[in-house]
C-alpha cells in the first residue's frame, strides 16, 4: 500500500491512505462524514466526527494537488479530474 505524486512516494498514515482510496473509489460522489465513518472507522466508533476533518486537512498538505472539495454543509468530493 503505496501512494506516489509525480513519481514521489508520499508518506501517507494507514488512515490517510484509506481515505484518498475510498474518494478515488467514489471519485465526484458526495460523501458525507457519517458515510466516511461508517467505511473507514466502523459502526462502533463513538468519537467526534470531526476527526474526518482533521486527517483530511493532513491528507491536503500532503497531496501535491487538492482534489478534495468541501461541500459546505455536506461533506467531501474528490474532483472527477486531479
Amino acid at each position: 500500500r503505496e501512494c506516489r505524486a509525480d513519481g514521489a512516494l508520499l508518506d501517507l498514515t494507514q488512515r490517510e491512505f484509506d481515505l484518498l482510496a475510498e474518494f478515488i473509489r467514489n471519485q465526484g460522489r458526495v460523501l458525507t462524514r457519517e458515510i466516511l465513518l461508517s467505511r473507514l472507522w466502523g459502526y462502533d466508533f463513538l468519537g467526534d466526527e470531526r476527526i474526518v476533518d482533521s486527517h483530511i486537512k493532513n491528507l491536503r498538505k500532503k497531496l501535491p494537488v487538492d482534489c478534495i472539495e468541501t461541500i459546505r454543509g455536506v461533506g467531501y468530493r474528490a474532483a472527477k479530474e486531479a
